[in-house]
């Protein structure tokens, strides 16, 4: 099935709060993280742990794109999350496991916005997660590729 028609499919299937912009719930959390587990964050929740921006091109954009979020150290740093497998679902179900200290150490970033605005579920959104491929060519294989989910609805730390 394409992506297009995945992401139509997760959406009419999604309730209205799941298209929620910045207030209403877009991410929940379970896990070996700090009570409550799981917890449901907006995206000015996701923000307030420490916005911050990123700017390189991925395998899925033409030219660099602007991107706003968190690093995944900083968001896995806040909920003082334990566990050693960071797995994300994306809203198609897609889902995908990747060790916590690889994504770290490769510069895994939580993005909320693209160019300044909050990324449509049409676009990727609500969250993704990219890496610098600008700046860290190597990070370009199929491995890093996998872990790049986007459309995410629930990060687990186990």
């Amino acid at each position: 099935m394409s992506i297009a028609r995945r992401a139509l499919l997760a959406v009419a299937a999604m309730p209205a709060a799941a298209l929620a912009t910045e207030s209403g719930p877009v991410l929940e959390l379970a896990g070996q993280i700090a009570p409550p587990s799981p917890r449901s964050l907006s995206l000015a929740e996701i923000e307030a742990f420490g916005a911050t921006g990123l700017v390189t091109h991925t395998p899925w954009t033409t030219g660099p794109q602007h991107f706003a979020g968190v690093t995944v150290e900083r968001l896995l740093t806040v909920l003082d999350a334990r566990g050693a497998t960071l797995r994300a679902t994306a809203l198609n179900d897609y889902m995908v496991s990747m060790p916590v200290a690889e994504v770290v150490a490769d510069g895994g970033f939580l993005a909320t916005r693209i160019g300044g605005a909050p990324m449509p579920v049409r676009t990727r959104g609500p969250l993704w997660i990219v890496f610098p491929w600008s700046a860290r060519p190597q990070l370009e294989n199929a491995v890093t590729r996998q872990r790049s989910i986007w459309q995410i609805r629930r990060i687990e730390i186990a």
